[in-house]
This record gives structure tokens, C-alpha cells and sequence, in this order.
């Protein structure tokens, strides 16, 4: 299976241009495609002058692949230790890339102290089960709390916020929105390209 295969990755990478001229002719849907994402992390980091970028579901290491050379230092947590293992392979002689594997509550912890600075967080709803399935409604709630109440003020990007639907569970992007900036009264959020963004309050 091309999958299981080292190539995969860079096949998928290839396949990422299609995608976006596809997104582009089909009138920019909800949906964002790869490259948009890529774009959107980069000018989130260079906007806001930060050096870190920290990933919650690294799945076959895509951002990460993109982003090595736009910061310093990349963590990027995953939950299957296949995945994880898979990642760990293709980025062991990159020094300034760690891969996790594990639940993201429990790492991400670990993860946060080894900040000096404020760093850039690219959460994936995907990894959260909200697109498509039922996963567990907690874990976002419990990683936002412990990504906002951490020293610096870090920003954060939450892929595919149309996962978050309001139902079943699961808390809407405006409820998202209206808990931050109600607890964490100098952060403004707002969705673009099915991209949740958490940044400072002009």
C-alpha cells in the first residue's frame, strides 16, 4: 500500500498544487486546501515575529515538511505511535524538529515547558475526532486552557474550525470564540478559511 510507503509523503506533498487550483475554480469553498494552510502558518509566524511552531496531529508530517526551514524549532505531537514513529524517522536528522507521540493533554504540558518565548500553535480540529466522527469533546477545551494560561502570549490556529458544529456535544466556533474572549479578555478570535484564529485583541 503506497500509504506504508517513504514516498507518501511526498507524493501527497505533489498532489497539494491540484488541490489548490481546484479550491481556486470551485470559488474558494469552506474547505481550505493544504497550501492555503501552509500560507496562513507562515504569515502568522513572520506577522507576529515568532520562532516556534508547536502541531497537534502530525499526521504524515506535511506542516512540518513545509515549515522546517520558517522556524527555529518544531514540536509536533501525535497520537498513533505508527504515525509518530513514521514522522520520527523522516525528520531524525532535522535537530530542531521533535516529534511526541502521545494524547496531546498529557504531552502538551511537557511541550509548553520547554517555551521561552511565544510560539505559533497549529491545533487540527481532524485530530480532535470532531470532522466526520465522534472523539473526545474535552480535549480542545483542556488544550486551549492550558495554551492560554501559559506565560506568553502565544498564538494559536485551529485547522478545520468547521469541525466544530454545535451539536452532539460539540461546541460551536462562536461558542469557541465567545469562552476565550470572555476568560482570556486580551485575545480576539475569528474564523477565516475554515481556520480559527486566536491572536491578541488590536
Amino acid at each position: 500500500m503506497l500509504q506504508r510507503t517513504p514516498v507518501y509523503g511526498a507524493y501527497k506533498a505533489i498532489g497539494h498544487y491540484p488541490d489548490y487550483w481546484y479550491w481556486i475554480l470551485r470559488g474558494r469553498p469552506q474547505r481550505s486546501p493544504h497550501l492555503l494552510k501552509q500560507k496562513v502558518v507562515r504569515e502568522y509566524g513572520q506577522r507576529f515575529g515568532l520562532k516556534t511552531l508547536v502541531e497537534t496531529g502530525t499526521y504524515y508530517g506535511e506542516m512540518v515538511a513545509a515549515m522546517k526551514r520558517r522556524f527555529d524549532r518544531i514540536y509536533s505531537i501525535e497520537f498513533v505511535p505508527e504515525l509518530a514513529q513514521r514522522a520520527q524517522r523522516k525528520f531524525v536528522h532535522e535537530p530542531h524538529i521533535r516529534i511526541f507521540c502521545g494524547d496531546s493533554r498529557v504531552v502538551m504540558p511537557e511541550v509548553l515547558g520547554l517555551l521561552q518565548a511565544p510560539a505559533l500553535f497549529w491545533l487540527d480540529a481532524g485530530y480532535y475526532g470532531w470532522v466526520g466522527k465522534q472523539g473526545d469533546q474535552q480535549r480542545l477545551s483542556a488544550e486551549l486552557e492550558m495554551i492560554l494560561s501559559h506565560p506568553f502570549p502565544h498564538i494559536i490556529l485551529l485547522d478545520d474550525a468547521r469541525g466544530l458544529t454545535g451539536r452532539d456535544g460539540i461546541p460551536s466556533a462562536n461558542d469557541v470564540k465567545s469562552h476565550i474572549e470572555a476568560k482570556f479578555t486580551g485575545r480576539s478570535v475569528r474564523v477565516e478559511y475554515d481556520i480559527l484564529r486566536v491572536t491578541p485583541r488590536d
